[in-house]
């Protein structure tokens, strides 16, 4: 008795079809890992930027303890950064803190060390504005940092050098601008004339 076996095989349809399935998923996999890591770089810039502006936030709740006299122009002759305060009812600006303690910067790095200005990637700018001249003023923060890629390229350095300072407003026309090539944290808190026990 002779008896045939049918051997039996994939097609060159089936392993066709089998690795276009494939092919497709690790396509998915891939999409997702770069979603990932796009969502993680942008995530660690937001952390550092708002640590960033947390620390400056302290520096002038520090600063506002030497306010201590009645005379707006004697008492914050005494402080670092709200000495550039405007004159009451004069126009509020951004400007770049400095002139404070040894080693205090506006300017960070990647991983929110302080650095001198020209090598910041993160930057720390403040507005001062009268609510009760003499009395009670609002202190506005904002830390703004590079939108394009990881800052290695040599545009984002050459975009705002020094951190943009002096150069504040045109800072703030970019930030308004859509698109914008900045990202920025904002924060804000009010300060107020700390006075002397007598």
């Amino acid at each position: 008795m002779n008896r045939t076996k049918r051997t039996a095989g994939f097609t060159l349809i089936e392993v066709m079809m089998g690795m276009s399935v494939m092919v497709v998923g690790a396509l998915g996999i891939m999409a997702m890992q770069q979603a990932a890591m796009t969502g993680n770089m942008n995530a660690r810039q937001v952390t550092t930027a708002t640590q960033s502006t947390e620390l400056w936030l302290e520096r002038v709740r520090r600063d506002s303890l030497a306010w201590n006299t009645a005379d707006a122009a004697t008492g914050l002759g005494s402080t670092f950064y709200l000495r550039n305060a405007p004159l009451p009812g004069g126009p509020s600006v951004w400007f770049t803190p400095a002139g404070g303690l040894p080693g205090e910067s506006s300017a960070f790095d990647y991983f929110g060390m302080e650095v001198p200005l020209a090598q910041g990637r993160y930057c720390t700018q403040m507005q001062l504005t009268w609510i009760d001249p003499g009395r009670l003023m609002r202190v506005d923060l904002r830390t703004w940092w590079h939108r394009r890629g990881d800052g290695t390229a040599t545009a984002d350095a050459t975009l705002f050098p020094n951190c943009g300072s002096g150069a504040e407003a045109a800072v703030t026309t970019e930030l308004n601008a859509s698109p914008s090539r900045l990202h920025a944290v904002y924060a804000s808190t009010l300060v107020r004339w700390q006075r002397l026990p007598q």
